[in-house]
């Protein structure tokens, strides 16, 4: 009588492991190359469910490594199945004696149930995760970054449209040892080159080496230039300008005698105008050659 009751108290014991949500468990997963599991103490007798391997589901990676210590007074197994399947084969660390462990690597991603074999009662979960699905939360960070780099970007972008600044980066030699450069423009106005950095978090130099056809120099050959509204000094090497600006530095100012504000449009006009001449001569060379009858 004694014994029945004993396998009817494991028997419920065991079926109530197996009815609990695998979600309960993951609440201890810690993730990582590795992990560590224990022992309950006590846990070679029924009560201690649903932890008695502590914790009772971990969560690695892909090459991670489970240790089992033994830290209880009696003799455990881990092994990879379950108590109504049985043991699976994927690992088994025989007998662990008091205050010994056992350690296995696992090479592939997957959910791997174990038990004690010696007390059914006593189970766990390891999950082996893909290194990818670690470095989601990375790189979900990335993306937040880029987006918000890019909709920086636009919004740049869309200050320069809403000011019809035409964008001219391509009519010049350009290059700085800080950020980079965002967009160059010019304003007619007050005959000044802009030029628009972006992430300059450090001291840089602008090396610009400008286009006569969009701003010309005064009458002795030399330029102005302006960092936050303020005259700097620079070094001028014939059209070739080196501008030191400090950390944080947005706009630079390159005056001059005259600026063209939109090179590309008047390009355009100047070369609908030579296409025009040249048909117009063509027609005329033509005409002359026809012999009078």
């Amino acid at each position: 009588m004694k014994k029945s009751v004993c396998l009817s108290f494991s028997l419920l014991a065991i079926f109530s492991l197996i009815a609990v949500a695998p979600s309960a468990f993951a609440e201890h997963g810690e993730g990582g190359m590795s992990a560590t599991v224990e022992n309950a103490a006590g846990s070679s007798t029924p009560g201690c469910e649903p932890d008695c391997f502590i914790p009772s589901t971990v969560v690695i990676t892909v090459g991670g490594t489970v240790t089992w210590e033994n830290t209880d007074t009696m003799a455990h197994t881990s092994s990879s199945g379950t108590p109504v399947d049985g043991p699976d084969g994927v690992f088994d660390s025989s007998l662990v004696m008091a205050g010994a462990s056992f350690s296995h690597t696992f090479d592939s991603a997957g959910t791997f149930d174990y038990f004690c074999m010696v007390h059914p009662w006593m189970t766990g979960t390891v999950i082996v995760e893909a290194e990818a699905e670690h470095g989601e939360e990375m790189e979900h960070t990335e993306m937040e970054e880029m987006e918000h780099t890019e909709m920086e970007e636009m919004g740049h972008g869309d200050d320069h449209a809403a000011n019809g600044v035409e964008d001219i980066s391509d009519q010049f030699t350009a290059s700085v040892t800080s950020g980079v450069i965002h967009h160059i423009g010019a304003n007619s106005d007050d005959d000044t080159l802009l030029v628009h950095l972006f992430g300059a978090d450090d001291d840089g130099e602008l090396k610009i080496t400008l286009n006569k056809d969009i701003i010309t120099p005064f009458d002795d050959g030399s330029y102005f230039v302006l960092i936050n509204s303020e005259e700097v000094e620079f070094e001028q090497m014939g059209r070739t300008l080196h501008i030191d600006y400090d950390a944080g530095t947005e706009k630079i100012e390159i005056v001059g005698s005259h600026v063209v504000p939109e090179f590309g449009t008047i390009a355009m006009i100047i070369l609908a105008v030579a296409i025009v001449s040249i048909i117009a001569i063509t027609t005329k060379t033509k005409i002359s050659l026809i012999p009078r009858l």
